[in-house]
């Protein structure tokens, strides 16, 4: 690389390739009806223990305000419900409900399927390396 202009060209092409690559142009991830960011706090309810907006601003790095748009938004859809934590009676636990579970279970089925697809031309090795690639991003991302 000549200098950091050609760098940072060359890190935002990529940027470019791969969100358009899974889908994050688009408005709404893999033909549903929610957003990138939507679908992030979805899959966050669900794996997350005790799940509270806090703790899903910290995994998220979401707005609080936005986040609260957004728990509005589903449990007007029915997708989640909030109550009192058995352990801390000040602090809301937000967890999904049967219909939100199973919204959630499909987004990440078809989430799978898609990525599947991606890479079911490359060869395992093929595949192998790129996930060594991408953990390799991802370590050096973290560390700057």
């Amino acid at each position: 690389m000549r200098n950091n202009y050609e760098l940072t060209a060359r890190i935002r092409a990529f940027n470019r390739f791969y969100t358009n690559f899974i889908g994050v142009v688009d408005k709404h991830v893999l033909e549903s009806p929610y957003s990138l960011t939507e679908a992030r706090v979805l899959y966050e309810i669900a794996h997350i223990e005790d799940c509270s907006a806090r703790k899903i601003i910290g995994s998220v790095d979401i707005d609080e305000g936005y986040l609260s748009r957004i728990i509005g938004k589903f449990m007007k859809k029915g997708l989640v419900m909030k109550s009192r934590s058995k352990k801390d009676r000040r602090k809301r636990i937000i967890v999904l409900t049967r219909k939100g579970n199973k919204e959630f279970t499909k987004l990440d089925m078809d989430s799978s399927n898609s990525i599947h697809n991606a890479v079911e031309k490359l060869s395992l090795d093929e595949r192998k390396h790129l996930v060594e690639l991408m953990e390799q991003i991802h370590k050096l991302l973290t560390k700057a």
